[in-house]
């Protein structure tokens, strides 16, 4: 049974054999070493064989060259399986050179003391695994008939990896403290600053808000914050996640050493995700041969196997995992990097079967070639990455965007009225804290939300119906919130820096995402109002780009009807030298065009069914980007069906009101089971009272992560409809009509003028 403890999972004996036995076996292949883990070869012996091998300074001649550490050692499962390899190794070579079984063990018994433990390093920071680690490694080598006749100490430590050896100070406040473990502490120090390891081996814990935040370890990851040799401007704190942090450690540790291998399990995140677009360059950098196998089974991003049926996780959490073997070796034996990556999906017991039985080579996989920008571990159809690349990143086409507002408690900041947000927010300012809690079931903090802070914003300042603002919750979804603006508030993170050009101001934004991680790129919705932070998709984080800048209204209080666009002059430069306009001069737009046109240009190419699907692999890595014309008909041609998009996202076309759909049933019906059978979108389990004439293409329409004319229901469960409701409903059936017309009419149009991309520029 797979148990958790401090985010570190007890891992399956066939992902840990697999792991170990490859690090065996890339010791025997590529160092050159006949008994692999269990050799004894000397760094001094090694230099012999390899003449061009260096010995790092710091290291001795006559230092056993296989050196194994785990850093997360856990309950010793790793270094478990590294005694019960190298007795198999050793017991099948004692064999062939005809050693009887009692002159085996007592070459075992001799073995273990001078070659197998001092080369066998783990770290563990809690107390429970640590001695668990202890008793496991002894009982393993009790099996395997080891005496125990030597004073020879078992080489796991109780201390955190992520932090540096402890200075004087920091000892001796050590051994006031805690004197029967100070040896302990003094021990392990004197590992971390001189011993040098050539394998790193483990399972780390994954945590996407790391604990470790001390200096040392937030630094750690500075190193994977670079691109190409520039600085990267994330803001997301994926990169401080415990299993990064790790990473960086054996990283660090085989760089310390100038040779070595990891094999680690991992989160697979690092594989393709952006964010870690600089950690994968620095790894490219560093080593020079990959294995990664993507285990998959992340049902956050509901993945299935080939054949579309569940792929199972080889743990029992949410997050797919990796398993990540990386060589530096001191002979190039490859005439470049080769990086190879296999994929398993389907049930545990077929991954397990399929680690138990493979080798390193026998695995099937396939070579990958990581190139820049995002240096990705990961397959990637390249037919039209040159036409991608080539356009104007939507981030580089406008001055600012940002992530939508985070609440942190929608059950309690968002609401379906302004009244009923009203009425919550008075209640919870006038109770004490733990009444709060109770009532509005606010069980633990979060990093960007505490009760105590909540209440005191609210408190803080005089209460007001003005602070009721209407948000952009789903597609066609508004809700409403407290707005105070204030950061780690009643609203974890406000976003006031952008949304103050949306509150209260004529005003369009685009919401989209940086990545699609479930799906194809579907995912733009406009507003004119604020918008939260997975307004178009509840897996990625969204970003807002406003059409228009309030220059001097950067908080809530302060105004200045004055605006700008939001363009860059390098994009709109670009477009004017296209369409061969010449700029007019108060705002830098191409004569005759106004910004709501480029606004609406951008929106239809976003909404163009071609366009999504042509650069469908690199829209899930990044910003839209957008391809300009050179053709001024196009482009107006292009605007105008963005501007009736637009029009009828914002819920404002004439056409809305052209209803396709009559309801039948109560008239008062309380949402229970949304379906949809016969053109009908039914909303109770009898099939009783629904919406008539809603065509399967409609029903299944999706606007990002969200199948809209389901979400909008389903998220009203238990609610009872009002006839504002109904014709709201009616309203959105039609929009997302007209939308399925108006995408087939921007390839149509596009068409005309040439196709994808000949209708655009290179």
């Amino acid at each position: 049974k797979l148990k958790v403890q401090r985010g570190v999972f007890y891992t399956p004996q066939p992902v840990v054999s697999y792991i170990v036995r490859s690090v065996h076996e890339l010791l025997q292949t590529e160092f050159g070493l006949e008994d692999g883990l269990a050799s004894t070869v000397t760094w001094g012996e090694m230099q012999a064989r390899q003449p061009e091998l260096k010995i790092p300074e710091g290291i001795k001649a006559d230092s056993p060259f296989v050196q194994i550490l785990d850093p997360a050692t856990g309950t010793a499962t790793f270094l478990v399986e590294v005694i019960s390899v190298i007795h198999r190794t050793l017991t099948a070579k004692w064999t062939m050179q005809r050693l009887t079984e009692r002159q085996q063990q007592a070459a075992w018994n001799e073995y273990v003391p001078k070659h197998l433990l001092p080369r066998l390093h783990g770290y563990e920071l809690m107390m429970a695994p640590y001695a668990i680690a202890h008793m496991k490694i002894g009982l393993k080598l009790h099996e395997t008939g080891y005496r125990f006749q030597s004073e020879e100490r078992v080489r796991v430590y109780l201390t955190n990896a992520l932090e540096p050896a402890s200075d004087a100070v920091k000892q001796q406040q050590f051994e006031a403290l805690a004197p029967a473990l100070a040896h302990e502490a003094m021990a392990v120090d004197e590992v971390k600053r001189n011993q040098r390891f050539t394998v790193v081996i483990g399972n780390p814990p994954y945590s996407g808000v790391s604990s470790n935040n001390s200096d040392y370890a937030t630094h750690l990851v500075d190193a994977y914050k670079v691109i190409d040799g520039d600085r990267l401007n994330e803001k997301k704190l994926w990169l401080q996640d415990d299993y990064v942090k790790f990473l960086r450690v054996a990283q660090m540790t085989v760089e310390s050493t100038s040779y070595g291998i990891i094999g680690f399990i991992t989160n697979h995140g690092y594989l393709d995700n952006p964010t870690f677009r600089g950690m994968r360059q620095n790894f490219l950098n560093t080593f020079q041969w990959f294995q990664v196998i993507d285990l998959h089974g992340n049902t956050k991003k509901k993945e299935l196997t080939p054949d579309g049926k569940p792929d199972i996780n080889v743990f029992d959490i949410q997050q797919g995992v990796a398993i990540s073997l990386f060589l530096r070796p001191f002979k190039m034996n490859y005439p470049h990097m080769l990086l190879v990556r296999g994929d398993l999906f389907g049930s545990r017991e077929e991954k397990y079967r399929i680690l138990a039985k493979s080798s390193l080579q026998s695995l099937s996989t396939i070579s990958i070639y990581p190139n820049s920008p995002f240096y990705l571990f990961a397959a990637q159809d390249q037919t039209n990455r040159q036409d991608f690349d080539l356009m104007f990143s939507l981030s580089d086409a406008t001055k600012i965007h940002s992530v939508g507002v985070v609440t942190a408690r929608d059950h309690l900041t968002i609401a379906f009225d302004p009244e009923e947000i009203w009425n919550r927010v008075q209640q919870f300012a006038n109770m004490d804290e733990d009444e709060a809690r109770n009532k509005f079931e606010l069980r633990n903090d979060v990093r960007d939300w505490k009760v105590s802070l909540a209440q005191a914003d609210i408190r803080s300042n005089l209460l007001s119906k003005k602070k009721i603002k209407p948000i952009l919750y789903r597609p066609f979804d508004t809700r409403f919130v407290y707005y105070t603006g204030v950061n780690k508030g009643f609203i974890g993170q406000p976003a006031v820096a952008i949304m103050s050009h949306m509150i209260d101001m004529q005003n369009i934004g685009l919401m989209t995402t940086r990545k699609v991680e479930i799906g194809m790129f579907c995912h733009a919705i406009c507003s004119k109002i604020m918008t939260e932070s997975h307004s178009v998709s509840l897996k990625e984080i969204n970003y807002l780009f406003p059409l228009w800048i309030y220059p001097y209204k950067n908080s809530l209080t302060s105004h200045q009807e004055k605006k700008m666009h939001n363009f860059t002059p390098h994009f709109l430069q670009k477009i004017a030298q296209v369409l061969r306009i010449p700029q007019q001069d108060e705002y830098s737009l191409p004569t005759g065009i106004n910004a709501e046109d480029i606004f609406y240009y951008i929106y239809s190419i976003l909404h163009s069914p071609t366009y999504r699907t042509r650069y469908a692999e690199f829209l899930k890595m990044d910003f839209p980007r957008l391809p300009l014309t050179s053709s001024l008909d196009l482009f107006r041609a292009l605007s105008k069906i963005g501007g009736e998009l637009v029009s009828l996202h914002l819920m404002e076309s004439s056409k809305l009101d052209q209803h396709l759909t009559a309801y039948t049933g109560s008239a008062a019906p309380v949402v229970d089971k949304v379906s949809w059978a016969n053109d009908t979108v039914w909303l109770d389990k009898k099939q009783s009272c629904g919406f008539i004439g809603i065509p399967e293409n409609v029903w299944n329409f999706h606007i990002g992560g969200y199948q809209v004319c389901h979400k909008w229901l389903k998220d009203r469960k238990g609610r009872t409809l009002t006839a504002e409701d109904f014709n709201h409903y009616h309203r959105i059936v039609v929009a997302l009509s007209e939308t399925i017309r108006l995408m087939t009419e921007i390839d149509e149009v596009i068409e005309q003028y040439g196709g994808w991309p000949g209708a655009f520029i290179s």
